[in-house]
């Protein structure tokens, strides 16, 4: 506050917050004059705290300033804890509401020396809680001890009651974030259909204060300040400005970030998506019981989460195409490089479990990037890489190369490919290939082992009214990946069966469907019972003979043989293993240990055993040598 000296501060005190303070150097800052520097604003802040007769919002904007100075005056931690407690309870009784609990519960964590600052902060992340296992333990139980009892009053009384201003409702939104997050991040030893509960009744009571907060709550001169930070524009002594409406807009916006992240990691919590998937069983003749966790409120979560996430990575993709090509109109671009994989509302169903299922599926209703084409520079260096890497399967790599080759010299601007079928003997780096191209292009891969299957439900999904059912896993993929593209791996094709063993159709026939460019374009899903637009999906077909391939199948791929590998080519094929062992085990490839690459390669009789001797060579080199720490 802009006093000029302490003469000019207010001493109008209430007696009975005065009467509150017990602490002599409580009374003594509240009552002294004539001091300077740190002590002068603290003791400014205690009073107008104090005051009754001073504004709840400017009292409250005191007590937070106090509450953050009074470290620097007093250097006892136990002091400073006690004291706050003590300042505490004399402002209460006229300033209960979300600010002030936010004031309580920054003490308690002080109390348990966890960082309040890193708390309240925009950038926590339930993936990094930070600090070491003390940390984790007293965040464990501050979610139980302190932050979960004090929110009771939030689900029992009305919003009205509880939120006087835009800053009261931003604290109840800083801590109804911090109680999502940290129900999710943290061992409570409840189920998760019980954690499932506590998020949507948060989300839900978060949703509310966001729709209050945009309409009806008054607001202090200058407009609200930032959900995670004080801007000094914002402070009750600067003039109020004509137009407040844009820092509320700026609190509002970035309560729906907040909101969206929390709604994204609640619908893929892993302890709770497999507590919403049904028992596998057989079919049921009438719907299961639903499970009393699943409220409307967790359903709506799940399908704005759904539809956030699509949003978040159209714009992205938006983004992308307006930097590389910033002559060109924007709406064109999208329009050649998205796909609707969804056109129609996805029919509903009545058991609260399949809707919860349904409602992750909502993303796939908006438009969805397909994958841009390298720069013609780029792509030739990540081609010459891949021939580097498969000297002896220059024919394969070709058949998919100089399809991207074309498209990208004659403008085009996504990625796609006709149906490749790659046919070789076992152990010739057919299923490496098929990875490192997905790699090359920047998609997903998806392997499906076709070999040895009976029926086509790993491609059409299992029909509702199965205690299993589910849409199919190309439709998962897409929906985790937020993406209208992805290469899948039809492996070992050669050996999938044509006669019918269930109540699915053949893979093979099905596939004939999925890789007729019309008929993709509306391929219906058994479990979402709506057509879905998988014309751009890119294929890659893994097979050892063509003799048991139906001939109607086989007329839509392209056989490209893959010779197998001479001897010459083993030292390049030991180093990928390598790489690919450290990639699987999560490791750099620099801590590897060096292998004798000619020993393994003369010893080696076939690829694959060149692939288990260098396997067991790393296990040997590590337990003689000891491993790197």
């Amino acid at each position: 506050m802009p006093f000029d000296s302490d003469d000019d501060m207010p001493q109008a005190v209430g007696l009975p917050a005065l009467s509150a303070l017990y602490s002599p150097v409580l009374l003594m800052l509240a009552s002294a004059t004539g001091m300077t520097g740190t002590a002068l604003d603290a003791a400014r802040a205690l009073r107008l705290a104090l005051d009754a007769q001073v504004p709840r919002i400017t009292r409250l904007d005191a007590l937070g300033d106090f509450l953050d100075g009074l470290p620097a005056v007093i250097a006892e931690p136990q002091a400073v804890d006690n004291l706050a407690r003590e300042v505490l309870a004399a402002a209460e009784p006229g300033l209960q509401g979300p600010r002030l609990t936010e004031f309580q519960l920054q003490c308690a964590a002080r109390h348990r020396d966890l960082d309040w600052s890193w708390l309240r902060g925009g950038d926590w992340d339930t993936k990094s809680p930070g600090g070491p296992a003390r940390t984790s333990r007293a965040l464990t139980e501050w979610l139980s001890v302190d932050l979960t009892p004090a929110l009771q009053p939030f689900w029992r009384e009305p919003l009205e009651r509880q939120l006087h201003d835009t800053e009261e409702a931003a604290a109840m939104i800083r801590l109804l974030r911090l109680y999502v997050l940290l129900t999710l991040a943290t061992p409570s030893g409840s189920p998760p259909q019980t954690t499932l509960n506590d998020c949507a009744r948060a989300l839900g009571l978060w949703k509310a204060v966001e729709k209050r907060l945009s309409s009806v709550l008054p607001t202090r001169p200058g407009g609200p300040a930032p959900l995670y930070g004080v801007d000094d524009a914002a402070l009750p002594d600067t003039p109020e400005p004509e137009d407040t409406s844009e820092a509320r807009e700026a609190l509002l916006d970035a309560s729906l970030v907040a909101r969206h992240h929390a709604l994204n990691l609640a619908a893929g919590h892993a302890d709770i998506r497999q507590a919403v998937q049904p028992p596998l069983s057989g079919p049921t003749a009438t719907a299961s019981k639903p499970m009393s966790s699943l409220t409307e409120a967790t359903i709506t979560a799940a399908a704005d989460a759904a539809r956030s996430a699509a949003a978040d990575a159209l714009f992205a993709h938006e983004e992308a195409l307006a930097e590389r090509f910033p002559l060109q109109p924007l709406d064109v671009l999208v329009a050649h490089t998205t796909c609707q994989l969804i056109a129609e509302p996805i029919p509903a169903m009545s058991n609260r479990e399949d809707r919860l299922m349904l409602a992750a599926y909502e993303g796939l209703r908006y438009s969805l990037p397909l994958a841009l084409l390298p720069e013609v520079a780029e792509l030739e260096e990540r081609l010459t890489q891949l021939h580097t890497e498969f000297p002896w399967a220059t024919r394969p790599i070709e058949a998919v190369a100089g399809e991207l080759r074309a498209r990208r010299r004659l403008g085009a601007v996504s990625v796609a490919w006709a149906p490749v079928l790659l046919v070789g003997p076992p152990g010739t780096g057919k299923t490496r290939l098929a990875r490192r191209l997905a790699e090359v292009v920047g998609l997903s891969f998806l392997p499906l082992g076709v070999g040895g299957s009976t029926d086509s439900r790993m491609l059409t999904g299992t029909s509702r009214g199965w205690a299993s059912g589910e849409p199919s896993p190309i439709l998962r993929l897409l929906r985790d990946r937020c993406s209208a593209q992805a290469v899948v791996l039809l492996d070992e094709l050669d050996k999938s069966h044509q006669g019918r063993a269930s109540n699915a159709a053949p893979v093979q026939a099905a596939l004939l469907g999925l890789l007729e460019p019309e008929s993709s374009r509306r391929w219906i899903d058994s479990y979402l019972q709506v057509p879905c637009d998988l014309s751009k999906l890119l294929y890659i077909a893994t097979a050892n003979r063509l003799g048991t391939i139906d001939s109607a199948l086989l007329s839509r791929l392209r056989p490209v043989l893959v010779p197998t590998p001479e001897r010459r080519h083993y030292p390049g094929i030991v180093e990928q293993v390598v790489r690919d062992i450290a990639d699987d085990w999560g490791l750099p490839h620099a801590v590897m240990p060096a292998l004798d690459v000619s020993g393994i390669s003369r010893a080696a009789g076939s690829v694959r055993e060149l692939v288990r001797l260098v396997r067991q060579e790393i296990v040997r080199e590590v337990a003689s040598t000891g491993a790197p720490h």
